[in-house]
């Protein structure tokens, strides 16, 4: 895509730092992000680089919610070209409904969300509280802004599903929407359908492990490059993201289930 040739117009997205429209080669609209530092404005590719892993692990487990996002080095203009994805009017406000419980989920945005779920685990992303998703005007709900995808690579506590973990807390962000949705459940307020998490992941477990691998070498380099971290030791522990989804996916759900029926027989007595 010719971006250096396009006309930038700068938008307001909250707090995602700056962001510009401009219209592709092929007259649909996109969302340009510079690839720096929201602090020192310094140029890190690894932020745009990581944008389009995203792309490609929405790409697996459902290509039709994934949001289309590359990365971009054209000259002086380096950073991430998302879609700008067609919303409905008036569209659900997931963040609210994360504190509003009189707004309930309904059970088709319950089981979306399991869908994207699969999709941070893999990406190792905790920045995903309900303002970081849309619904198309199709009605699927999509997932973006997943910059902060593997910022909590190295810690051990994320490598397994945990409703009380929320790294983030520290900024004062509010929790995944996931451990919403979980912690609901373990209390008997929704219900969540195994077999739709089960479905996303045999999407995952049909991918070559080291074909899934090769698709984070230039994000890890990036990072390599940025922080002087191991190539290999973040390509191994993103690789075994995936090798372990499903045990780590399966007994979590498992535990959770047992704590949701011991809510409900003590919800009857």
């Amino acid at each position: 895509m010719d971006i250096e040739n396009s006309k930038l117009k700068k938008v307001n997205m909250g707090g995602t730092g700056t962001m510009y429209t401009l219209q592709g080669n092929d007259g649909k609209e996109y969302i340009y992000k510079p690839a720096v530092s929201k602090f020192s404005g310094n140029v890190e590719p690894f932020r745009g680089i990581v944008q389009e892993c995203a792309y490609e692990v929405q790409r697996i487990v459902d290509p039709s919610s994934a949001v289309i996002c590359k990365y971009v080095d054209a000259g002086s203009l380096q950073g991430s070209v998302q879609e700008l994805v067609s919303t409905i009017d008036n569209g659900r406000d997931y963040h609210a409904m994360q504190y509003d419980e009189s707004i309930p989920f309904t059970q088709e945005e319950i089981n979306q969300f399991m869908r994207e779920f699969v999709t941070d685990y893999l990406l190792c992303n905790f920045d995903s509280h309900g303002r970081n998703f849309i619904t198309d005007e199709n009605g699927i709900i999509r997932g973006v802004d997943k910059e902060q995808s593997f910022r909590y690579l190295r810690d051990p506590a994320s490598e397994k599903p945990d409703i009380t973990y929320h790294p983030n807390r520290k900024y004062g962000e509010t929790e995944p929407i996931y451990n919403t949705l979980f912690r609901r459940y373990s209390e008997g307020k929704i219900d969540i359908d195994w077999d739709v998490i089960s479905g996303y992941m045999d999407r995952v477990d049909a991918v070559d492990n080291d074909r899934y691998r090769s698709m984070f070498v230039p994000y890890c380099e990036s990072c390599g490059q940025a922080f002087g971290t191991d190539p290999n030791m973040m390509l191994d522990k993103i690789t075994a993201r995936k090798v372990n989804i499903r045990t780590n996916i399966e007994t979590f759900f498992q535990n959770l289930s047992e704590v949701r029926e011991e809510n409900l027989a003590r919800g009857k007595k």
